[in-house]
């Protein structure tokens, strides 16, 4: 058994210094590796005041949650200004016209002005020679409890249709 040994202990030497330097260059090999690795660790965070990634990353994670919520509370508020801008009386008509007809140019008026939901009020200037006189009738969902006077009703469905103007065309 001896001798088996003998005759088989160059290879064994051989093959033991064959794996070595492989496992030599492979351990080189993995140096460098790590060392471009380290490089550009350290190049991305220099300047970040942080000495470790994990902190890094747990910083921009709170950062992220953080904007959520500022993110969520603004969705909130472009709601409630969205609704609010819905509810102005934001589209008018306009209607002039002589009330006594003998008299003057145009001087008297019927104004309307609506929202989104054709709530709103007409206002009327009936100019006269002696007085001026203005009324104000309300207006909801399109109608008055009041009678309206033609030019009143003219005014109001200006006003109506320039909301019709404006509304999203569905497709």
């Amino acid at each position: 058994m001896n001798e088996m040994i003998k005759e088989w202990l160059p290879y064994l030497i051989v093959g033991t210094a064959c794996l070595s330097v492989l496992l030599l260059i492979l351990v080189i090999v993995q140096s460098v590796k790590l060392s471009k690795m380290r490089r550009r660790y350290e190049g991305m965070m220099n300047g970040t005041g942080v000495q470790n990634l994990e902190e890094l990353l747990m910083q921009m994670n709170l950062d992220l949650e953080s904007m959520h919520v500022v993110q969520e509370k603004h969705a909130v508020q472009m709601k409630q200004l969205l609704q609010r801008v819905h509810e102005h009386a934001a589209h008018l008509g306009i209607e002039r016209y002589n009330a006594f007809g003998e008299y003057g140019n145009n001087l008297s008026f019927s104004l309307a002005l609506i929202n989104d939901d054709h709530d709103g009020i007409v206002l009327t200037g009936i100019h006269g020679r002696e007085h001026t006189y203005v009324y104000a009738k309300p207006v909801e969902k399109g109608q008055s409890q009041y009678t309206l006077s033609p030019e009143e009703q003219r005014s109001l469905e200006t006003a109506i249709s320039k909301v019709q103007a404006h509304l999203p065309k569905e497709n």
